[in-house]
């Protein structure tokens, strides 16, 4: 993990971090980005730090410009000819505090004294286009995990950050197949990547099921139940998978979720008759 925040070298941070966490604990089709939608339906907004306050410019979506199509197996959300999840971290420009959008303007005392320690002070600003690329969404989503980390986020969020970031490689990786790429060593780079971070939400929702309060970043429990059942799947622990999703089988009155799950009891089955 020595690279893990190599990202961030260019802004001035550092990290000699060895674990995100605070204890040890199918592949998608290729899809076409549509680069004139992304222009359409982006827009520049002001924001203020709750950190330094400095009120800085960030990219948003207009979500009623684009149209949902479904959630895969890991709960990533799909859109027609658009990845909005790469534009969900807002990053201060002043300060380097990062955090997802929804969760941005709550932030601790503790948080903000380690941000101004441990960031704010090395933190060198980086200016970003209008539309960001996957590179850029990647960068921004580190930073609000290193961010995560040094502020004391509770494991939960950890995961969540961690298994964004996997999407946002998965969503990278099939940019680049949907474009008939040739750059197959890249290719397998991402893929290699998004297993990794999908690793560590795995490690980090496992620490958070024991210990934290629900919902956990939104999830309730037969949901993140589920979910782990799915992390267990993608890392090819498939026995672990099959105990996790017994727990939720039959629990739940959610239509969606309830499909979910007999798909994932489905998969499974098929790598029993394998």
């Amino acid at each position: 993990m020595d690279d893990l925040f190599k990202e961030l070298e260019s802004m001035g941070i550092k990290s000699e971090k060895t674990s995100i966490f605070n204890k040890s604990a199918a592949e998608p089709t290729a899809r076409k980005i549509n680069p004139n939608l992304a222009k359409e339906v982006v827009y520049q907004r002001k924001v203020p730090c709750p950190v330094c306050g400095t009120t800085f410019m960030t990219s948003s979506v207009r979500a009623g410009r684009i149209r949902f199509s479904d959630s895969e197996a890991d709960l990533r959300p799909i859109y027609s000819g658009f990845d909005p999840v790469v534009y969900d971290v807002v990053v201060c420009s002043s300060c380097g505090y990062a955090h997802l959008n929804k969760y941005f303007k709550t932030v601790s005392d503790y948080k903000i004294n380690q941000i101004k320690h441990k960031i704010s002070s090395s933190y060198k600003s980086k200016q970003y286009d209008r539309v960001y690329s996957y590179e850029d969404g990647i960068e921004r989503y580190k930073l609000a995990l290193f961010n995560s980390i040094e502020g004391g986020d509770l494991d939960g969020m950890r995961a969540f950050l961690c298994l964004k970031i996997s999407w946002l490689y998965r969503g990278y990786w099939e940019q680049l197949k949907g474009e008939r790429s040739k750059e197959f060593s890249k290719i397998k780079d991402l893929q290699d990547q998004e297993k990794i971070f999908s690793g560590y939400a795995l490690e980090g929702f496992l620490i958070a099921f024991n210990n934290e309060p629900y919902p956990i970043v939104g999830l309730d429990q037969n949901t993140l139940e589920y979910l782990i059942a799915e992390l267990h799947r993608r890392q090819g622990n498939l026995s672990e998978a099959r105990k996790w999703l017994s727990r939720v089988v039959g629990k739940t009155n959610s239509k969606r979720l309830n499909e979910k799950i007999d798909v994932l009891r489905e998969l499974l089955t098929e790598k029993e008759e394998e």
